[in-house]
């Protein structure tokens, strides 16, 4: 795999910088700004933190696949008392960030090299306010990250009131997202399924926002907030992702998943054709 960081072009930031990975824009972060936010899943969760978790509040959240850690440096640099680990699989990502997007400076974040299922599953119980799951083999996320089973081990963690969110990419007709929702339905009271409305018209794949928790998720997760990003996404949830989901069991860690994305990874150079237990 092949690491490379760009200057953004975007006059307006002369400190932002795109990692790319076997030239494929990954991930964004602004040296001298990290609120300013440029994915547009990236905006959409970190309105929902927001909303949810007070800037005046303590909070302790762990990353599966951080990237140069563009979230993890918007919760330190917007909340004095938050806590953030970041488990992040390749070292050399972990490194180029390091050595060249300042990472080693960000305060009160712990960066780690390592399998992300086996560090939560170290973590106690009811010991994190946010998960957040961003990991990529290829452009595919997990299989070990999606299923039934990681999704309880994410809510045996998380506090009364916490947040489960996954950011994935998926392609028509969404199976992968379907089958992940069900999960979440099954352990937590509220979810959402988030992505802009190509993609949930099938009109084209890209990536799509889950959100889950035991209490009722805000409007920035489910209403009108969506719509007023500069890249206006939108909600299923309740009923109407009940009705989307139907038929979609959850995977399971003994299963090989046989989703559309998992048909067509073989097909894809980048994109390793998941076992059914494979690591995050």
């Amino acid at each position: 795999m092949t690491i490379e960081i760009r200057a953004d072009r975007d006059a307006d930031s002369p400190d932002g910088r795109l990692l790319l990975m076997d030239g494929v824009e990954a991930s964004h972060v602004d040296l001298g700004d990290p609120t300013r936010i440029r994915f547009e899943y990236l905006r959409h969760l970190v309105g929902v933190v927001d909303a949810m978790f007070p800037t005046r509040d303590a909070l302790d959240a762990f990353q599966v696949g951080g990237g140069p850690c563009t979230l993890a440096r918007y919760l330190v640099a917007t909340r004095r008392r938050a806590r953030v680990t970041v488990v992040e699989r390749d070292a050399g990502v972990v490194q180029a960030a390091r050595d060249h997007l300042m990472l080693g400076e960000v305060p009160r974040l712990d960066v780690r090299v390592g399998d992300g299922r086996e560090a939560l599953a170290a973590m106690p119980d009811d010991s994190l306010d946010l998960v957040v799951v961003d990991a990529f083999v290829g452009l595919m996320a997990p299989h070990a990250l999606s299923t039934a089973e990681f999704i309880a081990e994410v809510r045996r963690v998380l506090r009364p009131g916490g947040l489960h969110a996954m950011n994935l990419i998926d392609v028509e007709p969404l199976e992968l997202a379907r089958a992940v929702a069900t999960g979440m339905c099954e352990e937590y009271a509220d979810v959402a399924l988030l992505a802009e409305p190509a993609v949930l018209e099938h009109r084209t794949s890209g990536n799509v926002l889950l959100l889950a928790s035991d209490h009722p998720l805000p409007p920035e997760a489910t209403g009108r907030a969506l719509a007023r990003d500069a890249a206006p996404w939108e909600a299923r949830s309740g009923r109407t992702l009940a009705r989307m989901t139907q038929g979609h069991p959850a995977l399971r860690d003994d299963v090989a998943p046989t989703h559309e994305l998992a048909r067509l990874a073989p097909l894809w150079g980048r994109v390793k054709q998941p076992g059914a237990a494979q690591p995050g």
